[in-house]
């Protein structure tokens, strides 16, 4: 039994022992990884301080040192990948591009700046290579989606697309215009009830039918309404027929980042939208006017609804705190001399004992003497690596001190039966002391930032008595006001946040410590200087700018002042799609069936380009002979429906063109 003893102590110290060794094993790996971190963070290999900061929060998942690394090491990671990034996509090395920004979004899931560019290299990629990928449907994806689906009035179809040219030099009726373009066109005409007719002189050249008709409407101050593919009604251009005419239009645009109250405002002044409401929980605007006017709300709204920039600020604040005091010289224990009476017990002293006080009844205390040889210099060091997230227009604030309490006394009158007391009543308040730092960003377009500083250094400086036992402290402050501009990643250093606190005193015996040289050995001189010096470092990154697109830089061309009409990017080059008139129109046999019965037009049209004379025919089957008006141009493009018509020729004597002065 007792032989077993020492063999099961023996494996019980070899198990402490192996534990120990364990333990000390661990320890020396922890030390040695958090060593090869922040050596990888002072070179700026954020990649490998990401991998040794991952194994120090996986050995240690309660260590909150550990994981507050791990998150400034993906950040600045983040960063690094997100500028490879743009760097390879500027050089159109886009398959490298997208590695980079992948790793700069999977490091940090905030960068919204280097998602952005992720997903203009993914298109990119797609629309290059052909893959066809269907993007997810988010709202913006259906926004695109609809934008040509917007509600039109009917489309006016004319069968032919041939261009013709107007050669009116005398004014004739315009009722007679409008009907030779109709047949021209294959279109119906219809007029206004309240229309008057007018005499009209105009001449145009190779012009399209949506050409001629925009052409006359403007010179005659009338309008068309579209009532179907082939029908249009002509009426006066005036308020009340465009409110009895016009076809109205009700759309709900959902914004996602503009604010509907601005949306609003801006609806009301730049298009006179009246018919306008919003609801600021779905945040959206609705608006009822015509499509036109909703068409260019629309690209409005577009325009400016866009995400807000985000700045990321990385501030390292250092504060430095230096005190060197020096004493030398004779320090007195108190600075007076005092004589007291000693009887050697605690009685009180009577007229009668005076008579046997001597030399020893009596004790004088003569002070201490003490030469000090004191030097103490002190530095104390403040460092804070803040990191701010602000979104532009917004101002982030950052402050690293303490809240001092204040006494503040006030004081109430009590009622009593002898009369009135003030009974004083103190309250605290609190004020921050310590460094503040404000900052409101402000992203250009050109990836430079505007930084709106406001810094504030405060301290106690010391106390001044209150009365009743309290004391008030004395706060220093010191603040800076500054607006500065970096570019992206750009490091800003501010210093010269110093105060100097310098004191000096001097002690000694009087008359003694006056004297020249001799006199320092019964005087003391202290010097006391105190220093408070901040240095501060501002680095922003951009991590979101607004999505701007080419179509958002291009002006739109919306009519008069009077009627607004939505013509897209120039006034001059008609889109396929946007108008009355489709592409569409018409096919050889349709145009050569047309061409066909414009040479049956009544009197006062030109067909092919040489005047005629003879009679008005009374059928119309016959071919007439017609004087210069409409010239049908086959096979001719359209050209600027302003420019000069050629020098007619001389005048022939003919008869009065039907119907041309009625």
């Amino acid at each position: 039994m007792h032989s077993n003893q020492p063999a099961a102590i023996r494996r019980l110290g070899a198990r402490a022992l192996g534990a120990a060794l364990l333990l000390a094993l661990l320890g020396c790996t922890s030390y040695r990884m958090q060593r090869d971190a922040q050596l990888a963070e002072a070179r700026e290999d954020w990649d490998a301080a990401v991998v040794h900061y991952l194994d120090l929060t996986a050995q240690s998942p309660s260590n909150v040192r550990h994981k507050s690394a791990l998150l400034r090491a993906k950040i600045r990671a983040s960063q690094e990948h997100f500028a490879a990034g743009r760097r390879f996509a500027e050089a159109g090395v886009l398959d490298r591009a997208m590695v980079e920004l992948q790793q700069a979004v999977s490091l940090d899931s905030t960068n919204q700046y280097a998602q952005i560019e992720l997903d203009k290299v993914r298109d990119e990629l797609d629309r290059t290579q052909g893959t066809g990928v269907a993007p997810a449907a988010t709202l913006d994806e259906m926004k695109k989606k609809t934008r040509d689906v917007s509600a039109q009035p009917p489309v006016l179809n004319p069968r032919s697309k041939a261009p013709i040219s107007l050669d009116f030099p005398k004014a004739v009726s315009i009722f007679d215009i409008y009907r030779a373009l109709g047949k021209a066109f294959g279109i119906n005409v219809l007029f206004d009830p309240a229309l008057k007719d007018q005499e009209l002189a105009i001449e145009l050249r190779d012009v399209t039918a949506q050409t001629a008709l925009e052409t006359l409407m403007r010179a005659a101050g009338h309008f068309y309404k579209v009532i179907d593919e082939h029908s249009i009604l002509i009426a006066a251009d005036t308020p009340q027929n465009r409110k009895n005419y016009e076809d109205l239009v009700i759309q709900t645009f959902f914004l996602s980042n503009a604010e509907v109250k601005d949306v609003l405002t801006l609806l009301r002044s730049l298009i006179g939208a009246k018919n306008v409401a919003t609801n600021e929980q779905l945040n959206a605007v609705t608006i009822r006017d015509t499509a036109d006017k909703v068409k260019v709300a629309q690209r409005i709204i577009e325009a400016i609804d866009k995400s807000r920039s985000e700045v990321v600020v990385d501030v390292e604040l250092i504060q430095v705190n230096t005190t060197k005091l020096r004493e030398i010289g004779l320090s007195l224990s108190a600075n007076q001399i005092s004589q007291t009476l000693d009887l050697g017990e605690d009685v009180p002293v009577r007229l009668s004992d005076l008579r046997h006080l001597n030399q020893n009844s009596w004790v004088l205390s003569i002070p201490s003497l003490l030469y000090d040889f004191v030097k103490t210099n002190s530095d104390a060091q403040l460092l804070a690596k803040p990191q701010l997230r602000i979104s532009e227009g917004e101002k982030g604030k950052v402050h690293i001190g303490d809240r001092v309490p204040i006494p503040v006394t006030s004081f109430n009158t009590s009622n009593t039966v002898g009369g009135g007391n003030i009974v004083p009543i103190t309250s605290f308040q609190y004020q921050d002391i310590g460094i503040k730092i404000d900052i409101e960003p402000r992203v250009h377009h050109n990836k430079e930032i505007t930084l709106k500083l406001q810094i504030e250094v405060s301290q106690i400086s010391g106390y001044q008595d209150a009365g009743g036992g309290q004391s008030q402290p004395i706060i220093g402050t010191r603040t800076i006001e500054s607006t500065i501009r970096l570019k992206d990643g750009e490091t800003n250093f501010l210093a010269g946040l110093i105060r100097t606190d310098e004191s000096n005193g001097e002690t000694g015996i009087p008359g003694l410590s006056d004297i020249p040289i001799l006199g320092r050995l019964f005087g003391k001189t202290s010097v006391d200087v105190k220093r408070t010096d901040v240095m501060l470092t501002m680095t922003p990154h951009i991590v979101r700018t607004p999505d701007v697109t080419e179509d958002d830089l291009l002006p739109i061309w919306v009519g008069t002042e009077a009627n607004i009409t939505f013509r897209g990017g120039s006034p001059r080059v008609e889109s396929d799609t946007e108008g009355p008139f489709e592409e569409s129109g018409g096919d050889a046999a349709t145009e050569e069936k047309i061409r066909e019965q414009v040479q049956r037009l009544p009197r006062g049209l030109r067909t092919d380009g040489r005047p005629a004379v003879g009679p008005v025919p009374s059928q119309p089957e016959q071919q007439p002979a017609t004087p210069g008006g409409v010239n049908l141009v086959p096979g001719s493009a359209p050209s600027n429906p302003f420019a000069p018509a050629p020098k007619p020729e001389p005048p022939q004597e003919e008869e009065p063109p039907g119907g041309g002065s009625g």
